[in-house]
Protein backbone atom coordinates (compact mmCIF):
# COMPACT_ATOMS: atom_id res chain seq x y z
CA UNK A 1 0.00 0.00 0.00
CA UNK A 2 1.31 3.29 -1.09
CA UNK A 3 1.28 5.59 1.98
CA UNK A 4 1.16 9.28 2.18
CA UNK A 5 3.76 10.49 4.46
CA UNK A 6 2.85 11.81 8.15
CA UNK A 7 4.18 15.17 8.81
CA UNK A 8 6.41 15.82 11.44
CA UNK A 9 8.48 18.88 12.69
CA UNK A 10 12.18 17.58 12.09
CA UNK A 11 13.20 20.65 14.73
CA UNK A 12 12.28 18.30 17.36
CA UNK A 13 14.95 15.88 16.21
CA UNK A 14 17.58 18.50 15.71
CA UNK A 15 17.03 19.68 19.21
CA UNK A 16 17.56 16.33 20.54
CA UNK A 17 20.87 16.46 18.89
CA UNK A 18 21.68 19.60 19.71
CA UNK A 19 21.31 18.37 23.50
CA UNK A 20 23.40 15.91 22.96
CA UNK A 21 21.14 13.12 22.62
CA UNK A 22 22.06 9.72 20.24
CA UNK A 23 19.17 10.48 17.84
CA UNK A 24 19.73 7.14 16.64
CA UNK A 25 19.12 5.41 19.69
CA UNK A 26 16.57 7.53 20.50
CA UNK A 27 14.75 6.76 17.90
CA UNK A 28 15.04 2.88 18.09
CA UNK A 29 13.59 3.21 21.80
CA UNK A 30 10.81 5.21 19.99
CA UNK A 31 10.22 3.25 17.31
CA UNK A 32 10.34 -0.32 19.47
CA UNK A 33 7.82 1.71 22.24
CA UNK A 34 5.65 2.97 19.49
CA UNK A 35 5.66 -0.67 17.78
CA UNK A 36 4.81 -2.32 21.61
CA UNK A 37 2.09 0.50 22.22
CA UNK A 38 0.38 -0.56 18.61
CA UNK A 39 0.17 -4.10 18.92
CA UNK A 40 -1.16 -3.78 22.83
CA UNK A 41 -3.60 -1.38 20.73
CA UNK A 42 -4.77 -3.91 18.43
CA UNK A 43 -4.70 -6.93 21.30
CA UNK A 44 -7.43 -4.72 23.20
CA UNK A 45 -9.61 -4.34 20.15
CA UNK A 46 -9.62 -8.43 19.56
CA UNK A 47 -10.50 -9.13 22.92
CA UNK A 48 -12.94 -6.24 23.08
CA UNK A 49 -11.35 -4.55 26.08
CA UNK A 50 -12.02 -0.88 24.89
CA UNK A 51 -11.35 0.16 28.92
CA UNK A 52 -7.63 0.68 28.65
CA UNK A 53 -7.70 2.25 25.01
CA UNK A 54 -8.41 5.87 25.58
CA UNK A 55 -4.93 5.36 28.84
CA UNK A 56 -3.25 4.07 25.54
CA UNK A 57 -3.95 6.40 22.77
CA UNK A 58 -3.06 9.48 25.34
CA UNK A 59 0.17 7.49 26.05
CA UNK A 60 0.72 7.24 21.83
CA UNK A 61 -0.31 11.19 21.85
CA UNK A 62 2.72 12.12 24.20
CA UNK A 63 5.37 10.10 22.24
CA UNK A 64 4.01 11.83 18.85
CA UNK A 65 4.73 15.08 20.92
CA UNK A 66 8.53 14.45 21.74
CA UNK A 67 9.25 13.88 17.67
CA UNK A 68 6.66 17.14 16.57
CA UNK A 69 3.70 14.82 15.15
CA UNK A 70 1.51 17.24 15.52
CA UNK A 71 -1.57 16.69 13.51
CA UNK A 72 -1.69 12.83 14.36
CA UNK A 73 -0.95 13.68 18.20
CA UNK A 74 -4.26 16.13 17.51
CA UNK A 75 -6.14 13.23 15.89
CA UNK A 76 -5.37 10.90 19.15
CA UNK A 77 -6.29 13.36 21.26
CA UNK A 78 -9.55 14.09 19.57
CA UNK A 79 -10.18 9.90 19.41
CA UNK A 80 -8.98 9.90 23.05
CA UNK A 81 -12.10 12.66 23.67
CA UNK A 82 -14.40 10.61 21.97
CA UNK A 83 -13.22 7.16 22.84
CA UNK A 84 -14.83 4.65 24.23
CA UNK A 85 -12.77 2.98 22.07
CA UNK A 86 -15.12 0.94 20.38
CA UNK A 87 -14.88 2.97 16.90
CA UNK A 88 -12.55 -0.10 15.66
CA UNK A 89 -12.17 2.28 11.81
CA UNK A 90 -10.61 5.20 13.65
CA UNK A 91 -8.68 3.70 15.38
CA UNK A 92 -7.45 1.57 12.56
CA UNK A 93 -6.62 4.44 10.73
CA UNK A 94 -5.04 6.38 13.39
CA UNK A 95 -2.81 3.34 13.88
CA UNK A 96 -1.67 3.04 10.07
CA UNK A 97 -1.10 6.76 10.15
CA UNK A 98 1.36 5.84 13.12
CA UNK A 99 2.56 2.85 11.32
CA UNK A 100 3.75 5.44 8.40
CA UNK A 101 5.33 7.92 10.90
CA UNK A 102 7.64 5.19 12.58
CA UNK A 103 8.81 4.08 9.04
CA UNK A 104 9.61 7.55 8.32
CA UNK A 105 11.45 8.33 11.28
CA UNK A 106 12.99 4.90 10.87
CA UNK A 107 14.78 6.32 7.75
CA UNK A 108 15.79 9.40 9.45
CA UNK A 109 17.55 7.34 12.01
CA UNK A 110 19.05 5.37 9.18
CA UNK A 111 19.95 8.62 7.37
CA UNK A 112 20.98 9.62 10.61
CA UNK A 113 23.46 6.82 11.75
CA UNK A 114 25.01 6.88 8.19
CA UNK A 115 25.83 10.22 8.32
CA UNK A 116 27.60 9.44 12.18
CA UNK A 117 30.14 6.89 10.62
CA UNK A 118 31.02 9.12 8.16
Amino acid sequence: MNRSPEPFDRRYLNALVEEGLNLSAFLDGWCQAMCDDLDRLRELQREGDFAPVPRLLHRLSGALGLVGAHSLMEALRQAQAAASGQDGASIDLLAERIQTLIGQLQAVRDEHGAACHD
